[in-house]
């Protein structure tokens, strides 16, 4: 496996030092996309956030600012994510404020209507089922609750060639503004709205 193949299966699901070291790398490289995506959606002080499939835990650390007076809840499937997002939020993780847990997006440990918005940043394409995966983000979210997905790249874009070698060698998914709009509301989600950034690829799609 080429040097490529190699990053992009590990961005699947990070294990071993080569995995810890890309998960540090994915926690500077993602910085600029998060923040770019969470800037598009207000979420209050006090709301119970859920980031699923944290990896490195710097988005979590961040929403752990946004909601001073709630709780930031991090999920992956990656024992070794889990390890270095926990070493990395250490401290709110025993304030309380922070906490992270091993589990995948297809049965997550919590129960119905537990959070008023839930992220995920860079991850579905990796996600098993994407219609029951999303079925069980509902089902952890409260009434009226939002759904912030953001991801680098999609179809469409003036990086579709790029993206296209991506998709193929990682076996990832990828969709375009419209996929994106049409997989949420057939999930059942309400009040789609998905923003580009055209100039870096960039995707988010926000739904209630």
């Amino acid at each position: 496996m080429d040097l490529l193949g190699r990053l992009l299966s590990q961005s699947g699901r990070p294990r071993g030092w080569f995995g810890r070291l890309l998960v540090r790398g994915m926690n500077l490289g993602h910085t600029g996309l998060t923040r770019w995506g969470l800037s598009t959606v207000e979420i209050p002080e006090h709301a119970n956030v859920l980031d699923v499939g944290c990896g490195g835990g710097r988005t979590l650390e961040y929403l752990a600012s946004l909601v001073r007076l709630g709780k930031a809840v991090g999920i992956d499937y990656s024992e070794d994510s889990v390890a270095v997002a926990r070493r990395r939020n250490q401290e709110l993780i025993a304030s309380g404020r922070v906490e992270v847990l091993h589990g995948e997006v297809s049965s997550m440990p919590f129960p119905d209507a537990t959070f008023d918005c839930v992220t995920a940043v860079e991850t579905y394409y990796f996600w098993p089922d994407i219609a029951a995966d999303l079925a069980e983000v509902r089902r952890v979210m409260k009434p009226n609750g939002q759904l912030v997905i953001i991801a680098g790249m999609y179809l469409g874009s003036k990086f579709d060639k790029r993206n296209a070698k991506l998709i193929r060698v990682g076996g990832m998914r990828c969709f375009s503004e419209q996929e994106f709009e049409d997989t949420l509301q057939d999930a059942g989600f309400a009040n789609v709205d998905v923003t580009v950034e055209p100039l870096k690829g960039w995707i988010c799609a926000i739904a209630q």
